[in-house]
């Protein structure tokens, strides 16, 4: 809908907003010079010398590290690495500031939903159908623990110390307020730079849990209280459902991924408990102290009458306080059931489930309605009630994910251990279909407690039942999809029923029912261009719809990065969208409701850019109120660090599903349009595959020119780099792909092939432009690409192409890279006449601009530290000095892949 798009900031309403010059330059000023003083005084002299020479070096391109000592090259990387991170805290802390001012300015504001739904009002949407969109939105920003976060949690507690110190600093303070400012900077940059940034050990998936926890306690949890209390405000409705929910990938995320479990499942949705329940105390016992009345000045219900009377609360001051004694007893309950869920020892009754929970609350809220009127409630108990729906005792809907290889393993090991025959894994598709419907058909489990089964069908089956025992301990709520990767077929999506039979979530039989959907995840170009035609087989079958319950919604999981490493930037681009349009008319053309889920994030290569922009660039039809998105690993510092970041984000978010799902049939490609960008992504596509694939020295390129081997062993996540022992690109993981592309400067899989395609499909920059001006998707197409392209470099680039020692395969595939780059941005400039990268978006320009100054350093010092490597030397000094590198590059760039 372009009209209800009028007056509303969209473009850059996520993450941090670049900030003005000033301020982030005063910022950048002020940490790095309080960086320099700390190493003076805690190293001395000759230490902050070698620091300051380097840097003034680097800054004339007159740098050389070849001289260093090992010590030396440490020292200056873990130095660098400091001022990368200092200089991403500074820029955030301006934008912050920069948004503040913009939202309280007389200017149009910036993407929210109260802003959408006066947009939808001033394009002629009735308010009856306002609500109707407004109770169809189910967004739900989910969390992964990949692309890692290569910050400890000591960083990161360090950084938000300093930035909190930063936000405080105003030009109108008193100056001995800013010296202890100032003084309480020198000391937390002080004790970051005698911090340890890089880990010892790989962190465990309870670590990664822990750590996005701490985030979502501080800033995720805060935003989504103050965003159901400002929309109710906003919004002038107390009623407005719910429409934000949380999920998350950690402790259930098994692809590829020994260490996920069926103990991890379970630890993670334990304290993921523990957090809102801790929440859930403090917010009733505040109620509590709110809802003083005296039962001699008004009256309560029946209910809550014996709510107070049940509680145990007997203090003598609190005799004729009915409502303080019903939540004193809602309180201990809730403690109880803490404990409950803990293993621990109960002291009296609990809540079987967070209804009942909700259902104490409503009663007070009706009590407090009858005795004295809605303006009585309070926004405290209303926007509990909304936390207490969205969250329930589970906090975050926690996915399951594994390989559909894996589950073919294990459904052919059920099938042979219950009833000798042929190898399931040798049927063929058809034959595979009719033996799991027949499976599905009638009660009885393949699973025999008699049987020995192998490890991976032991382990695979115990966390089907770590899955049913979360859904009776947490909430119906708790678990939220079960995807399945390298889905290609039908039977892939019928596997996994069959084995949640095995642990009583499916309950077999003429119609059988399943307590947990199941969302394939298509993921390279072949499979998204083959993904609608598996969905209408699979939603032809009988089975189907009683499978996917009275909802009747296919969740289907998209996937942008593995697609970009296997066709390139366009044509994964243009394979998700063409899969998305035809998904969502297979599931109306079936009577289905869809519900897309976008494995998006991170850096361009692996479909990053700003969330809403790439909802509003959804083709039509394929919304519908219900989204899904990965909200990945280093991003979430980033993006949800601070409330009131985490607040606008999310905001932003939820209003540009809400504003999408109005788009119908308007701003569906017209056939020339889809002409056009069928050659485009069917030529970018030929031209990327003829480089990474097809060259037969390019595998061998790819390991010697980025920091792809230093990469895969560096102690960053808890996941593997590869799913194999394999150095084939088409086993690697798309995060350390993307990730050592962007080390080097390259941001490859950000425009590989984009230049090629345009020349030989024929368009000419004039149309490319036309369409960008007519369509959404390619104008974020082009805008994304183009900030890849600023943030490459082709002179750092060159460096590390020359650490490849065969000179003549170096020089043809570098000068292929370097010819596509150089053509890529004449195209990007020319389709939108620009005369330099990002010249439309300054505040942008000079962030990529800013951050050059600290990666330029970094690179120079990790390539001098790398051909050390190359020539054999293994010391534990230069593999702590790239892997410095690495850390300071990563926060420069502000992602890992």
């Amino acid at each position: 809908m372009v009209g209800a798009l009028t007056g509303l900031s969209a473009a850059r309403a996520e993450t941090s907003a670049p900030p003005t010059s000033r301020h982030v330059r005063q910022n950048v000023s002020l940490l790095s010079g309080l960086l320099g003083e700390a190493i003076r005084y805690l190293d001395g002299e000759a230490a902050a010398a070698l620091v300051d020479g380097a840097r003034t070096a680097a800054a004339k391109g007159e740098a050389r590290f070849d001289q260093l000592s090992a010590e030396d090259a440490v020292y200056l990387a873990r130095a660098f690495a400091c001022h990368a991170i200092l200089g991403a805290v500074a820029e955030d802390v301006a934008g912050r500031r920069r948004h503040a001012e913009f939202e309280a300015g007389p200017n149009d504001r910036p993407l929210s939903l109260p802003a959408a739904v006066a947009a939808l009002k001033a394009d002629g949407v009735s308010a009856e159908e306002i609500t109707e969109e407004l109770g169809r939105l189910n967004v739900v920003p989910v969390l992964t623990a990949h692309p890692s976060e290569m910050r400890r949690r000591s960083v990161l507690d360090r950084e938000g110390e300093i930035s909190r110190l930063l936000s405080l600093r105003r030009h109108h303070n008193p100056r001995d307020v800013d010296r202890r400012i100032q003084d309480e900077l020198f000391r937390e940059i002080a004790i970051l730079w005698k911090t340890r940034l890089q880990r010892p050990e790989r962190i465990t998936v309870d670590d990664e849990v822990r750590n996005t926890l701490s985030i979502v306690r501080r800033s995720i949890l805060p935003a989504l209280v103050e965003l159901y209390e400002r929309w109710a405000v906003e919004l002038e409705d107390d009623d407005l459902p719910v429409v934000l929910r949380l999920g998350s990938w950690l402790g259930g995320d098994r692809d590829g991924h020994p260490g996920v479990d069926a103990g991890t499942l379970e630890r993670a949705l334990r304290r993921q408990a523990g957090l809102i329940l801790d929440f859930y105390v403090a917010e009733v016992r505040r109620l509590s102290s709110d809802l003083a009345f005296c039962s001699g000045l008004i009256s309560v219900s029946p209910e809550v009458a014996v709510m107070a009377e049940r509680s145990g609360e007997h203090s003598v001051h609190r005799a004729d306080e009915p409502y303080r004694r019903a939540l004193c007893g809602m309180e201990r309950r809730l403690s109880a059931t803490r404990a409950r869920l803990y293993g621990e020892k109960v002291a009296g009754a609990s809540y079987d489930g967070p209804q009942d929970f909700i259902a104490d609350l409503e009663t007070v809220r009706a009590s407090l309605v009858a005795h004295g009127g809605e303006r009585l409630v309070g926004a405290a108990l209303k926007t509990l009630l909304k936390i207490a729906r969205a969250c329930g005792f589970h906090l975050m809907s926690v996915d399951l994910r594994q390989n559909a290889d894996v589950h073919e393993r294990v459904i052919a090991e059920l099938l042979q251990k219950a009833s000798p025959g042929p190898d399931y894994r040798t049927l063929d598709e058809p034959e595979r279909v009719r033996l799991l419907l027949q499976e599905l058909a009638h009660e009885r489990p393949l699973r025999s407690p008699f049987a020995r089964y192998s490890d991976e069908t032991e382990r695979e089956l115990k966390v089907f039942d770590a899955a049913a025992e979360a859904l009776r301990r947490f909430g119906p709520q708790a678990l939220g999809s079960y995807i399945v990767s390298k889905s290609e077929s039908v039977s892939d999506i019928l596997e996994p029923y069959v084995l949640f039979k095995q642990a009583g979530l499916v309950v077999g039989g003429a119609e059988p029912a399943a307590s947990l959907r199941v969302a394939p995840l298509f993921e390279t170009i072949d499979d998204l261009a083959h993904g609608p035609q598996v969905i209408a087989d699979w939603l032809a079958l009988p089975a189907a719809r009683p499978l996917l319950g009275e909802a009747a919604v296919q969740e289907v999981m998209i996937g942008y990065s593995d697609s970009n490493k296997d066709g390139g930037y366009v044509a994964s681009r243009r394979a998700a969208w063409e899969a998305a349009s035809s998904l969502a008319q297979t599931c109306a053309e079936a009577g289905v409701r869809l519900q897309l889920f976008h494995g998006r994030g991170g850096s361009v290569g692996r479909g990053g850019g700003s969330a809403s922009e790439a909802m509003l660039a959804q083709p039509p039809g394929s919304v519908r109120g219900r989204v899904r998105l990965t909200e990945q690993g280093e991003m979430i510092a980033r993006k949800f660090g601070d409330a009131p970041t985490a607040r606008r984000n999310l905001d932003s978010l939820v209003a540009a599903v809400a504003l999408a799902s109005r788009t119908r049939g308007e701003g569906r490609a017209s056939p020339a349009q889809a002409t056009a960008l069928a050659g485009l992504a069917r030529e970018s596509f030929a031209a990327y595959r003829a480089l990474v694939y097809d060259d037969p020295a390019f595998e061998e390129f790819f390991w010697h020119a980025t920091p792809i081997a230093e990469i895969a062993g560096l102690k960053i996540g808890s996941r593997p780099a590869s799913r194999s022992a394999s150095r084939k690109i088409e086993h690697l993981r798309a995060i350390p792909w993307v990730f050592s592309w962007s080390q080097a400067r390259f941001m490859l899989p950000g425009w590989y092939g984009f230049a090629t395609g345009v020349r030989r499909s024929g368009l000419s920059t004039a149309r490319l432009g036309d369409l960008a001006a007519e369509s959404e998707f390619v104008a974020g197409l082009l805008s994304n690409m183009e900030l890849a392209l600023a943030q490459s470099d082709m002179g750092v680039a060159a460096r590390y192409a020359a650490l490849f020692p065969d000179e003549a395969a170096s020089t043809r595939i570098f000068d292929t890279i370097r010819r596509e780059h150089d053509e890529a941005c004449a195209l990007a400039l020319a389709a939108r006449g620009g005369a330099r990268l990002l010249d439309n978006q300054p505040h942008l320009a000079e962030s990529v601009e800013l951050g050059a100054a600290v990666l330029d350093p970094l690179n120079g010092l990790q390539l001098e530290l790398l051909a050390r490597r190359r020539r054999g030397d293994e010391s534990a000094a230069v593999a702590l000095g790239v892997q410095l590198t690495v850390n300071g590059i990563a926060a420069g760039l502000r992602n890992t892949g």
